[in-house]
C-alpha cells in the first residue's frame, strides 16, 4: 500500500496529498535513492521541492517497486474493451466485468467464455485459484480458476487481470466471479498463502474450505531454506518424502520432527510457521476434503511453461490474450478429443474380473487407467479379518510387506466400505483395499454409491436445470441480474445437448419456440394483470377525488294530525298535510 499522490494547483503548483511510507518489504536507504524528477516543472516556491528536508529523499524508495498500469495513460484498455465486446457479440454467454476507479480508469478486469462457465457446472466441486504466473512483482498478476473435469485434464472457469493484489481487489474478483457462475460456491478452493487472498476467500466464500496448494508450499520452500538446501544436499528429498508420502498424521509429524531434529532447524521461522498452519495444506490433514488430483503434479505444466514464454514485459496485453486465447482453444481441441477417444476406444481389460469390465464401460479412459491400477495392485494384497458384526472390519497388508496395514470396514447390509486410507473421500475413486475386501466378500458389481458421476462417460449428461437460490436483501436490480445469469448458464446447457446432430437440433429448436411462446404469453398476461392493477388504482385515486354532494338540511316535522277522510279548507286532506313536513 506504498504510495503517493501529487496534486497540482494554481499557477502551477504541485501539492502532496497523500502519504503512506508502510512497504511489505525490503527498501533502500534513503540516501541510496535517487529520484526521477523533471526540476524543469519544479520551481523553489513551489509547493513540492525535492531540496527541501521533507522532499524527494525522504520518501523511502518513492519510485521503485511501482507495478506500471497497462490499462493508463498510452495503455491498451480501449483495445481491451473493444476485444472483450466482440467476444460478448459473437457469444452472448461470454461474462466479462471492469472496475475502474474514481477517475474512471480502468483497474481490474475478469471474463470467462461459455465453455468455461458451463465446466464450473460440472466439475466446480473444487476449485484452485492462482496469481502467481507473472514473472516478476512489478508485473500485474494474471489470475487463472481452475479446475479438473473427467478426463484428468486442468479446466479453466475464468481469467482476470488484478491492478494490484489487496483485499479490495480480490473481493471484488471473487464477487464477480461468482456472479458469472450462477452464485454457486465452490466446495473447496485451492490458492497461494497469501493475508489478502485469505480475507477475501472468508468474506465471499464463508462455507467454502479453503487450502494451500502444496505445490506452492514446496515450491517457496526453495527460496526460503535455500541456504539449508546447499547446507544439507538431503534436507530437500527428505522434506519432499514427508510431505507426499506421509499417509497418517503420526507418520507426517514424526518425519517433521526427525528433520527438525537431524538439521537442527527448530528456530527456522519459516518452517515454524508452516507447520502452524498444517491442516492448511498437508495432505494427511485433508482426507476427507474431496479434492479430485489423480496425478502427481498439481500444476498443468503445459500452461506453466505458456506463461513463461508469453507473459513478459516485452508483450503487448493483447497479444497475450490473444495467444491464451489460442490456448484455451487447444485446450478445447484436446477435451474434445478425449471425448471421442472415450467413445470409440475401448481400453484393454488386464483380468476378467466383472468389476473390471464395469469400471471400463462407466469410467472414460484417463480415469480408467487409475482405477485399472488401484485394482491391479489389489491382488497382490491378503485380508484378515478381525472384526465380526453387522458391520465387519479387515485388515489389509501387502503380501511381501507387511509392515503396513489397512483397516477396511465392510456392511453386509448395504455393501457401505470405507478405507482409513480414505483415498475415495478424496480422488473420489476406490482404493486397492476396499477392492481386495470386495473380492473377498463376494462384490461383483461396484456399488452406484462409490461410482461419483464426475469421472463416468455420463459426466456431461442428465443434468437437472435447478432454480438458483438468491441471497436476500438484493434489490430488484440486482436479481434481474441474478436470474438472467442463471438463465444463461441453463441455455448453455441447452444448446450442447442440442447442437449434437441435425435430429437433436430440430427437436431442441421446437422445443425452444414452445417454451419461447409460453414465456411471451407469461410476459403478457404478467402485463395486462399489472395493467388493470393500474387502471384500478387510477379509478380509486379519481373516485377520492371527486366532490361528494352537499345534503340539504332537514325541515322540522309538522305536528301530528289524526287521520280524517275530510278535507281542510285549502283542498287537501290530513294525510297530505302530514307527507308535506317531509318536503
Amino acid at each position: 500500500m506504498a504510495m503517493i499522490e501529487v496534486i497540482r494547483k494554481d499557477h502551477g503548483k504541485w501539492l502532496v496529498t497523500k502519504l503512506e511510507t508502510e512497504h511489505t518489504h525490503m527498501v533502500a536507504l534513503p540516501d541510496k535513492v535517487r529520484p526521477r524528477a523533471d526540476r524543469s516543472m519544479i520551481s523553489p516556491n513551489s509547493a513540492l521541492n525535492s531540496s527541501e528536508p521533507n522532499g524527494f529523499n525522504n520518501l523511502k524508495n518513492f519510485n521503485r517497486g511501482i507495478r506500471i498500469n497497462p490499462f493508463g495513460e498510452g495503455g491498451e484498455a480501449q483495445g481491451l474493451l473493444e476485444y472483450l465486446k466482440r467476444m460478448q457479440a459473437e457469444n452472448p454467454a461470454f461474462f466479462y466485468a471492469i472496475q475502474v476507479d474514481n477517475n474512471n480508469g480502468v483497474t481490474n478486469v475478469f471474463w470467462a467464455d461459455a465453455k468455461s462457465r458451463m465446466s464450473y457446472q460440472y466439475f466446480g466441486d473444487a476449485l484452485t485459484f492462482d496469481t502467481t504466473y507473472k514473472k516478476t512483482k512489478y508485473m500485474m498478476p494474471f489470475a487463472t480458476f481452475r479446475g479438473i473435469n473427467h478426463h484428468l485434464q486442468f479446466v479453466t472457469f475464468g481469467c482476470a487481470l488484478l491492478m494490484d493484489e489487496t483485499k479490495g481487489s480480490y473481493v471484488w474478483l471473487f464477487e464477480t466471479w461468482l456472479a458469472a457462475m450462477g452464485g454457486r460456491h465452490p466446495v473447496s478452493i485451492f490458492t497461494d498463502r497469501d493475508k489478502a487472498m485469505e480475507g477475501a476467500i472468508s468474506r465471499i466464500f464463508p462455507k467454502t474450505r479453503h487450502c494451500f496448494c502444496k505445490w506452492h508450499i514446496l515450491s517457496r520452500c526453495k527460496h526460503k531454506l535455500c541456504d539449508s538446501y546447499i547446507k544439507y544436499p538431503m534436507l530437500r528429498t527428505e522434506l519432499k518424502e514427508c510431505i507426499n508420502a506421509s499417509e497418517t498424521i503420526e507418520e507426517f509429524e514424526t518425519r517433521w520432527e526427525y528433520i527438525l531434529d537431524k538439521y537442527n532447524l527448530w528456530d527456522n521461522a519459516w518452517l515454524q510457521s508452516l507447520y502452524e498452519i498444517r491442516h492448511r495444506w498437508a495432505s494427511v490433514y485433508q482426507k476427507d476434503l474431496l479434492f479430485p488430483e489423480l496425478s502427481s503434479s498439481q500444476r498443468p505444466e503445459s500452461l506453466n511453461k505458456f506463461f513463461k514464454r508469453n507473459f513478459n514485459t516485452k508483450t503487448s496485453l493483447l497479444l497475450f490474450i490473444s495467444k491464451f486465447d489460442q490456448a484455451m482453444s487447444s485446450q478445447y481441441e484436446k477435451e474434445a478429443q478425449e471425448d471421442l477417444a472415450t467413445i470409440y476406444v475401448k481400453p484393454p481389460l488386464k483380468t476378467p474380473s466383472p468389476i473390471e469390465r464395469q469400471a471400463a464401460d462407466i469410467y472414460t479412459n484417463a480415469v480408467f487407467e487409475k482405477f485399472q491400477e488401484e485394482f491391479v495392485e489389489s491382488l497382490g494384497y491378503y485380508v484378515e479379518k478381525i472384526e465380526h458384526g453387522s458391520v465387519s472390519k479387515y485388515n489389509v497388508m501387502k503380501e511381501d510387506d507387511n509392515r503396513k496395514s489397512y483397516i477396511v470396514s465392510f456392511s453386509d447390509y448395504d455393501k457401505m466400505t470405507s478405507c482409513n486410507c480414505c483415498k475415495f473421500e478424496r480422488c473420489g475413486i476406490l482404493c486397492r483395499h476396499i477392492l481386495r475386501v470386495f473380492f473377498v466378500v463376494g462384490v461383483r458389481v461396484l456399488p452406484e454409491a462409490y461410482v461419483l458421476k464426475r469421472w463416468t462417460r455420463n459426466a456431461l449428461k442428465n443434468i437437472v436445470l435447478e432454480e438458483r437460490v438468491t441471497e436476500p436483501g438484493l434489490s430488484f436490480q440486482e436479481y434481474l441480474v441474478a436470474w438472467y445469469n442463471d438463465l444463461c448458464l441453463d441455455a448453455i446447457k441447452f444448446g450442447m445437448e442440442g447442437a449434437v446432430s441435425s435430429e437433436t437440433y430440430k427437436v431442441a429448436k421446437l422445443a425452444l419456440q414452445k417454451s419461447f411462446n409460453e414465456v411471451i404469453a407469461a410476459k403478457n398476461t404478467q402485463k395486462k394483470g399489472q395493467q388493470n392493477l393500474q387502471r384500478f388504482a387510477r379509478l380509486q385515486k379519481m373516485q377520492y377525488k371527486v366532490p361528494l354532494p352537499k345534503l340539504q338540511p332537514k325541515k322540522a316535522f309538522a305536528p301530528r294530525v289524526t287521520q280524517h277522510n275530510e278535507e281542510d279548507g285549502s283542498g287537501r286532506n290530513a294525510k297530505d298535510n302530514a307527507l308535506s313536513g317531509f318536503e
